[in-house]
């Protein structure tokens, strides 16, 4: 906010304006009022050369300049208009996406491993104060996705429920859902152990925290190691279908071709899912072994990697 004094601050700056104290100082070496008056003069005079030439406003503006800014001043009225009254797709999206469970969760996911290699980053600089800073807000971005999974054995009863009322296509498979779901079953309550403890919100030993820690892990890392089976699987029945659809004796070109395509849906699913797994196996065979040597920046790399492609899957399914 601009006001008398800031204008007289400016002018004082430039050697234009002599404040009262500095003219009575002035005022008092001299021995008459002539004198006086000449020094200010002088003091005045010479201070105005040597200041910075000031700019001088013209009597007349320049007809283009101001139809320039009369112009841009109509565009960027046009386009706030535009984006407060006409409709907003892409930020619907985002917030149907955000506002989705696994959006919300794959969002701080995200956020948790791409600052690990942001860390990595700025340490490699030596900008160790920025680094630290960063590496605090990834560390309180993954306390915060534990919090919010101690609701996570919820979800999980619905959907063993779901499993056994409808059955997997294949008896392996079915099998494979109902050992991965016991060891999310394990895994739950040993994060919840481990979380609560480490906060000292339950009354556990470090001991108990611990072993905790380590066997929420071990039990995430059986249920990676059965999901590159469980994808086998899959893959063995996609290339079925394919097969079946090229030896097939009667068919229209034009059923075929969809068919054709929603395999090829399939197949694309079954990709993005192995990327996932395989970004998901070392980081879960890291946190299983006490005394790992895998850098911290290679586990924001491959978390990084799983939470976009997983990201990306949700945002097509809340398009």
């Amino acid at each position: 906010m601009t006001d008398n004094n800031t204008a007289d601050n400016s002018l004082e700056a430039s050697g234009i304006l002599v404040d009262e104290a500095q003219a009575g100082t002035v005022g008092s070496s001299g021995s008459s009022d002539a004198g006086m008056d000449t020094g200010i003069t002088t003091i005045q005079q010479r201070d105005v050369a040597s200041s910075p030439s000031l700019p001088v406003a013209s009597e007349k503006s320049s007809p283009t300049s101001s139809a320039r800014r009369l112009r841009n001043s109509h565009v960027v009225a046009l386009a706030l208009k535009r984006m407060l009254k006409g409709p907003a797709p892409t930020l619907d999206h985002i917030i149907r996406f955000l506002s989705s469970g696994s959006g919300h969760d794959k969002f701080w996911m995200l956020t948790q491993y791409f600052t690990k290699v942001v860390v990595w980053l700025f340490a490699k600089r030596g900008q160790k104060s920025a680094s630290e800073r960063v590496r605090t807000l990834s560390n309180l971005v993954s306390d915060y996705r534990i919090m919010i999974r101690l609701t996570g054995l919820v979800p999980m009863a619905q959907y063993v429920r779901y499993a056994e009322q409808f059955p997997a296509q294949t008896r392996l498979l079915q099998w494979l859902d109902r050992i991965m779901n016991l060891t999310l079953v394990c895994y739950y309550p040993l994060e919840h152990i481990y979380w609560l403890g480490a906060h000292q919100i339950l009354p556990f030993s470090e001991n108990l925290v611990d072993i905790a820690g380590y066997w929420s892990c071990r039990f995430w890392a059986v249920w990676v190691a059965m999901q590159f089976v469980r994808l086998g699987e899959e893959y063995r029945l996609i290339q079925g279908k394919r097969r079946e659809i090229y030896t097939r004796d009667k068919i229209d070109a034009a059923q075929m071709q969809v068919e054709l395509d929603a395999v090829g849906a399939e197949t694309k699913s079954w990709k993005t899912q192995l990327l996932i797994n395989a970004c998901y196996f070392p980081l879960t065979l890291h946190w299983s072994i006490r005394g790992s040597t895998f850098p911290d920046v290679a586990v924001g790399i491959c978390g990084t990697v799983a939470a976009v492609a997983q990201a990306c899957n949700v945002w097509k399914a809340t398009a």
